[in-house]
């Protein structure tokens, strides 16, 4: 099931983006849950990830999604369990491959669920909708 969706506004560094005061409660802090920053102040791998990502961290450090909050959003537990039953079959019809599971439809069978796919199907009406359900 898709349990939050964002639209990307721009893409940054995580350098800036820890320097960027409207992302600040996104930062690595001691804590549980973390944020998603996954650099300290002057650039270096946070020590606070715990080396979860330390193995692509060069790659990662380069691209940090913000995100437009008017076109983003997470469902709430109750729109996740109003639209569950549905996922699968919403899936197979926008990518045109059968499965029994997502994993099944997106990665094993090498379907890919575009830009176009989501815009063209609708699937965020489709995810939207639970808004009025619940």
């Amino acid at each position: 099931m898709i349990f939050a969706y964002m639209t990307i506004a721009e893409i940054i560094s995580h350098l800036d983006a820890f320097h960027r005061a409207d992302l600040r409660s996104k930062r690595m802090k001691n804590k549980m849950p973390n944020g998603n920053i996954i650099v300290d102040a002057r650039g270096a791998y946070n020590r606070f990830d715990g080396g979860v990502h330390r193995h692509k961290f060069e790659k990662i450090r380069r691209h940090y999604g913000v995100g437009r909050e008017n076109d983003s959003r997470m469902l709430t537990a109750a729109e996740i369990r109003s639209l569950a039953p549905q996922f699968l079959g919403i899936l197979s019809s926008i990518i045109g491959i059968r499965g029994e599971r997502a994993i099944d439809i997106i990665s094993r069978k090498g379907g890919v669920l575009t830009a176009r796919q989501v815009r063209a199907w609708a699937l965020l009406m489709w995810l939207n909708k639970a808004e009025t359900l619940v």
